[in-house]
């Protein structure tokens, strides 16, 4: 059995997915230890998937219909059906658009877990996705010990009842002061930073998203949390014309320690978070490669 499952769900995704299995190997200190599984949320219509299928050996497949759902909703059912399969001690949940630039990963974060006390390490969402989870891992990158998350027995699905759903609505709006609290906006402004951290800290979670309640669950269960910290342009201290400051600008990255640890794509639409290259998959990788080097080898 493989010591390591290496957990994506799909939805189309497949322009992402060699990239990421390629980059996730090679980054590795133990490649023989990984295993992934893909649940394609596409229930088989993505055919570029196949093809990848066809070729690894290390993967497995689950077939799962996420079509005319919610988004979250459709994550999450595909993360509940991969989750429910994996046997392996160790699990890494992965979104396709995500780019590893630290040299053997698995055995730094393993040396983490297997310390004394239960801990899943990862990527929180963003200080400028207001409403969310900043103080625990989300399932854009989250490592932890299978049984550590088995043990909390909550589904992925993200949402509450419908009253608390209008109730975070309106919060959020408050918290967000209109169209104020911008990516952008929040990059230039430490003042707006810390009004919009302290109005979030009154109103807690407003935006639960994938997995919301198992990390709400991990405090109960003394799972403590090592976060990495997703950096806004101007705290990267690099230069405007360098490529993590272009990343950190378009994109998320994320540091460990002061130590760049990842990036993660993310092109979104939603006006808050939207950058104006968010979405051009094409810059996102020069960038990447232009501080990889000879190491980044461009996949489409």
């Amino acid at each position: 059995m493989k010591n390591i499952t290496i957990l994506i769900v799909s939805y189309f995704s497949s322009k992402h997915l060699k990239r990421l299995i390629t980059n996730l190997i090679e980054k590795s200190d133990q490649p023989n230890a990984l295993q992934f599984l893909i649940v394609d949320n596409t229930n088989g219509r993505d055919k570029a998937l196949k093809e990848i299928l066809r070729n690894n050996r290390n993967i497995e497949s689950l077939m799962n219909d996420g079509n005319h759902l919610q988004r979250s909703v459709s994550h999450a059912g595909g993360l509940d059906l991969g989750f429910f399969n994996i046997k392996s001690d160790y699990t890494l949940i992965i979104d396709p658009d995500v780019y590893v630039f630290r040299e053997k990963w698995d055995t730094l974060f393993l040396e983490q877990l297997n310390k004394k006390e239960s801990l899943i390490i990862g990527a929180p969402y963003p200080q400028w996705k207001v409403g969310k989870v900043h103080d625990y891992p989300s399932v854009v990158f989250m490592f932890f010990k299978t049984n550590d998350l088995k043990q909390t027995n909550f589904s992925f699905y993200p949402f509450p009842n419908i009253l608390k759903k209008v109730k975070n609505s309106i919060l959020r709006k408050i918290i967000r002061l209109g169209f104020l609290s911008s990516k952008q906006s929040l990059n230039k402004s430490f003042k707006l930073r810390n009004l919009v951290k302290w109005l979030e800290k009154k109103t807690g979670i407003t935006s639960p998203d994938t997995g919301n309640k198992i990390i709400e669950a991990l405090p109960l269960f003394n799972i403590k949390p090592l976060c990495f910290e997703a950096k806004y342009s101007r705290d990267t201290l690099a230069e405007e014309d360098t490529p993590i400051y272009k990343i950190a600008k378009e994109f998320e990255v994320f540091f460990l320690h002061d130590e760049l640890i990842m990036t993660h794509m993310y092109g979104s639409e939603v006006f808050y978070w939207k950058t104006k290259r968010g979405g051009d998959l094409q810059y996102w990788e020069k960038l990447i490669s232009q501080l990889e080097g000879e190491s980044y080898e461009k996949l489409s």
